[in-house]
């Protein structure tokens, strides 16, 4: 046998033994990472803000050196935090349906305009702010979702200046985009074959998919499971989705219940069901996935989220760091540059906390 033949036989046998680490659909990449794969835990010490004003707050934002997070309290809407001097800086929002004024904000997203931000809440509002100007309470702008279709999109990011990428309640698409009147443009990946059985696509849509989100250049775009050690991630320049599974391999059971006959939705009903993934952050470099790990009828119970796991990936879906928090918390944000985690403390007394990495 000639050394090429040899080589070339070596290369297909090396081809066909890693390929049983993923799998594959169309536009798609899977890669599946065991508990073996886990890298050695990081121990990282959280420095606590010591803030006083926050009652049932959601989702750190960094903008510039400030953190915006909303507040369901209203009390006020959005809290602004000077991480430099790591203190509350001020109060933004006016809680209100007119001109300006923004309900219970659920997510956020970054601004073409430097200085500014977009909040998006339940009601279907998406509200730009600037910080500015401290005393401009009311949104600078505001784009809210009109027809029918554009109703169907249930957590939503800008694209670009006139698009905007989103999940919605039903059809096929993982990742939908839109323009900024609201018409569909077209979509990326499918739910089809992605649970047994073939459900109604907005149950698979449930099981797999929670709060869209970008990195800051937007060429990322991600959604992870609260369920499953799942997440994906659109590259846009390439439209092929990464998908990530592990390392844990959480399944848990559920059934289709209906509302109505034909109101079919997913209802996980697994006593011994852990939460995943609680929260995530996609930097222009890295992922990071903010792991529970705790039982869900626990959480459920006490109204407590507590998770001291962060998983670091990079685009190609390794799993490269394993952050161990000495304080529990429940959402996140990172700045890369900075390499530090900031991070809302779970508990009564809610807080800002940072982690240097």
């Amino acid at each position: 046998m000639s050394r090429t033949i040899f080589l070339l036989l070596l290369i297909g046998l090396f081809q066909c033994t890693t390929k049983t680490d993923s799998e594959s659909r169309s536009g798609e990449t899977w890669v599946k990472i065991n508990k073996d794969d886990l890298p050695e835990k990081e121990q990282l010490t959280g420095t606590a803000y010591g803030i006083q004003k926050f009652y049932n707050t959601r989702k750190p934002f960094l903008v510039d050196d400030y953190l915006i997070v909303s507040d369901k309290a209203m009390d006020p809407p959005l809290h602004v935090i000077d991480v430099k001097e790591r203190k509350w800086a001020y109060g933004l929002g006016v809680e209100g349906y007119g001109p300006g004024e923004i309900s219970y904000i659920w997510t956020m997203d970054y601004s073409s305009t430097p200085g500014r931000f977009w909040a998006y809440n339940f009601d279907k509002v998406f509200s730009e702010f600037t910080l500015e100007d401290s005393t401009a309470k009311l949104a600078q702008r505001q784009m809210k979702q009109r027809n029918p279709e554009f109703i169907m999109a249930t957590d939503i990011v800008w694209l670009t200046d006139s698009t905007l990428l989103a999940l919605r309640v039903s059809g096929e698409e993982k990742f939908v985009e839109y323009s900024d009147t609201g018409e569909v443009l077209t979509g990326y990946g499918s739910w089809k074959g992605m649970l047994p059985g073939d459900p109604p696509l907005n149950v698979v849509k449930s099981a797999f998919a929670s709060n869209i989100t970008s990195n800051k250049s937007k060429t990322k775009f991600g959604f992870y499971s609260m369920d499953r050690d799942h997440f994906e991630i659109l590259h846009y320049s390439s439209k092929e989705i990464l998908v990530v599974e592990g390392p844990y391999f959480e399944v848990p059971s559920y059934e289709v219940a209906y509302r109505s006959a034909d109101d079919p939705y997913y209802y996980m009903n697994d006593p011994e069901a852990v939460r995943a993934y609680q929260d995530f952050f996609l930097g222009d470099e890295h992922i990071y996935m903010l792991y529970s790990g705790k039982k869900v009828t626990k959480i459920k119970s006490t109204g407590l989220i507590e998770c001291h796991t962060v998983f670091q990936f990079d685009y190609e879906g390794n799993l490269l760091r394993h952050f161990e928090l000495d304080i529990g918390v429940k959402f996140i944000t990172v700045d890369e540059d900075k390499q530090v985690i900031y991070a809302l403390s779970s508990g009564e007394d809610e807080d800002i906390v940072e982690f240097k990495f």
